[in-house]
């Protein structure tokens, strides 16, 4: 079977595009590059209209006699090129590969745009897989990086095929030769200095030696972990959607953590899931995912937090684990709770939701109500925000922290400066409204009834009127 016999197959079993359909190939004047488009425009079936995307990266001296090549072999062939340079002012100082790719996406990107295609073609293959597959085995990481190279992925604008990816380097030369095409050769993948040239030139080579078939084994395990993760994907996302709870800020999803895995792997799958595929942080090291894990299982430890990279937080507060990404929004820092005198009679909103008041009679309908007979002395009564150092009085004449009500509670750390307690005029802690009040016993004094609607905290283990 003929290399390009080889290639009307593979397009033939895959739905890529159809025919006819407009795709744009990434070409750089490489030997790769230049057998892909050969290929397209040889296509027994399915052939597509060929948008040719170049960039001129100014990064080598024969980038003119290269650029001049691509206009006249388009224009020979009938082909639209599209093309843009990316100048030498705009190079960095380092991270020349990674600055040259991101530009050059950028501009493919925009040539699908421009042209209403939704199809990147690039020319990938075999070699490229197991030298991709080798370099993360040796830098290390997570398990999906280990696929290497996935012959078709959705990007922004649409979907990146490689339908090369089943070829190896040397067939794309033996092609190249036979048809006599003609391509240049960058001089900088012969520099050893780069850690992909060490591999393609040291590594590899002696695996070949060592077995022929090395890369349709590369290639298959990369199919069989693609369809492993995919699985795991869809399963675990199951798990997550059933554990999750509305969250009205899409920078952060919250997890029950009573509807998680108990075990160590289980729970390691479910949040490397929501982090990267749901929330999109990257760079999580395997160090940061096993102290993630003891946080989570650590049930000593009701409340804690721990940053995640690119300015990401988890958050694990009362039974809730929130994974919470970078916000670029300006952050509006939360409202303190304010200091008021209270006035008989009348209804009070609270900074920490739901509201109160002081009357004389107590109205009809379901409210918290608690009976109170306070003195002239103690009034007029105060709301004010709750200090470390108050004490609110139990009807077996002991007193309890303010602190301990909110910790019993399971206010979380974040919502207690929002909350507010109600103090008699002599200083004494009446009520930490929404969550517990004490009744007050004058027989002389006249009978007010503190009444509680909407309380954010009124459904929480630990609140009653002690």
């Amino acid at each position: 079977m003929t290399l390009q016999q080889k290639f009307d197959q593979i397009v033939q079993q895959n739905d890529w595009w159809q025919a006819g359909q407009r795709v744009v190939v990434a070409v750089s004047t490489g030997v790769d590059s230049m057998v892909l488009l050969d290929l397209l425009q040889h296509l027994a079936t399915k052939a597509p209209e060929v948008i040719v995307a170049y960039v001129d990266h100014q990064l080598r001296d024969q980038s003119r006699q290269e650029t001049a090549f691509i206009k006249d072999y388009c224009q020979a062939h009938q082909l639209t090129l599209a093309m843009t340079t990316w100048p030498k002012a705009q190079h960095p100082g380092g991270g020349i590969e990674t600055a040259a790719r991101k530009f050059r996406y950028r501009f493919f990107g925009q040539v699908l745009d421009k042209w209403h295609a939704a199809v990147l073609l690039t020319a990938h293959h075999g070699d490229d897989l197991a030298e991709t597959m080798l370099m993360k085995l040796v830098r290390g990481g997570q398990l999906a990086s280990l696929v290497g190279i996935a012959d078709c992925r959705s990007i922004a604008n649409g979907k990146l095929v490689r339908p090369l990816l089943d070829m190896s380097k040397q067939e794309i030369r033996g092609y190249a030769a036979d048809q006599h095409l003609t391509w240049f050769e960058d001089a900088t993948n012969r520099d050893l200095g780069i850690e992909r040239n060490r591999i393609r030139h040291q590594v590899l080579p002696e695996l070949k030696r060592e077995n022929p078939h090395v890369l349709r084994h590369f290639r298959e395990y990369s199919q069989q972990l693609t369809d492993y993760l995919d699985a795991t994907d869809e399963l675990v996302g199951a798990v997550v959607d059933q554990a999750a709870t509305k969250s009205s800020d899409q920078n952060e999803m919250v997890l029950n953590l009573n509807q998680l895995p108990t075990s160590r792997q289980g729970l390691s799958l479910i949040l490397a899931f929501v982090i990267e595929k749901r929330m999109g942080i990257v760079d999580v090291t395997h160090g940061a995912r096993q102290q993630l894990n003891n946080l989570v299982l650590n049930s000593a430890l009701p409340q804690a937090t721990m940053p995640l990279p690119h300015g990401g937080m988890v958050i694990k507060s009362y039974g809730k684990l929130i994974i919470r990404k970078k916000d670029h929004q300006p952050v509006i820092p939360a409202e303190k709770a304010q200091q008021f005198m209270v006035i008989l009679d009348r209804w009070y909103s609270l900074q920490a939701g739901g509201r109160f008041g002081l009357f004389h009679k107590r109205p009809d309908g379901r409210y918290k109500v608690t009976a109170m007979r306070l003195t002239a002395e103690q009034l007029p009564a105060m709301v004010r925000p709750w200090h470390h150092g108050d004490r609110i009085a139990l009807k077996n004449g002991g007193h309890q922290k303010v602190h301990r009500v909110l910790i019993d509670a399971k206010v979380p750390n974040d919502r207690r400066e929002r909350v507010s307690v109600l103090v008699a005029a002599t200083g004494d802690v009446l009520a930490v409204l929404g969550i517990k009040s004490r009744p007050m016993i004058n027989p002389d004094a006249p009978q007010l009834y503190l009444v509680e609607s909407n309380q954010s905290f009124l459904e929480r283990k630990g609140i009653d009127n002690g």
